[in-house]
């Protein structure tokens, strides 16, 4: 059972002391509260709103921050890394959802050459969440920010994550620190050979559902 200073402490992926622009805009974003429900949710908001996409699992929190673009583990990983420099207890939270095989579907239908390359979707994944420490453990998801959320919602994509459930409950790990778990995920990854090409491909179509979002009547005139 970890104490909460566990859940304050940076790691090599969570590396709020070695980054000062997360501390700094941490800062900037907080300035002049004091109630720590109202920084949390400073601080979600900014990170929610960076554009989804997909990456490496094995990527720092500062990265994420530069490039302001990340997935699950990386905008998760950038809360948490904010949240702690705050003094606000973090941790991970990840668990198995089913495939999301529309949205898979959509992206590939529109490149036929990326289509190839991106190969069925895999019946599972792994998705990844912060919890943090307010009046009590609470789970926050930064993943989708809402441009893009809208863009599915007009493209008839389903926005539910399904639990993959064992024994009737889902399969929650917990930690602390996220490297080494990060570390072994990078290496069983699914795209291996050209991936980076293959991410800013997928990245692109991603950017058209986020336009989606931002223009219903183009929504409306594509399918």
């Amino acid at each position: 059972m970890h104490s909460l200073g566990e859940y304050l402490k940076p790691t090599h992926l969570c590396d709020f002391d070695q980054a000062p622009d997360i501390g700094e805009i941490a800062l900037r974003l907080t300035e002049g509260l004091i109630d720590r429900r109202q920084m949390f949710d400073r601080i979600y908001q900014f990170v929610k709103e960076l554009p989804y996409g997909l990456e490496d699992w094995n990527i720092k929190a500062s990265e994420t921050l530069r490039k302001r673009r990340g997935m699950c583990l990386g905008k998760t990983n950038l809360l948490i890394a904010m949240s702690r420099w705050l003094g606000i207890p973090a941790r991970y939270s990840i668990f198995e959802i089913e495939s999301e095989g529309t949205l898979w579907k959509w992206v590939a239908k529109q490149n036929s050459e990326l289509a190839s390359q991106m190969g069925d979707p895999s019946p599972e994944q792994n998705h990844v969440v912060a919890e943090v420490y307010l009046d009590g453990w609470e789970a926050w998801d930064p993943t989708r920010d809402h441009a893009f959320e809208e863009g599915l919602k007009r493209l008839g994509i389903p926005l539910e994550r399904k639990l993959i459930t064992h024994g009737g409950k889902p399969h929650l790990i917990i930690l602390a620190s996220i490297d080494e778990w990060a570390q072994n995920r990078q290496r069983a990854r699914r795209f291996r050979n050209n991936r980076q090409l293959i991410f800013s491909r997928i990245n692109q179509q991603f950017d058209r559902i986020r336009f989606f979002g931002e223009d219903s009547s183009l929504a409306n005139r594509t399918g």
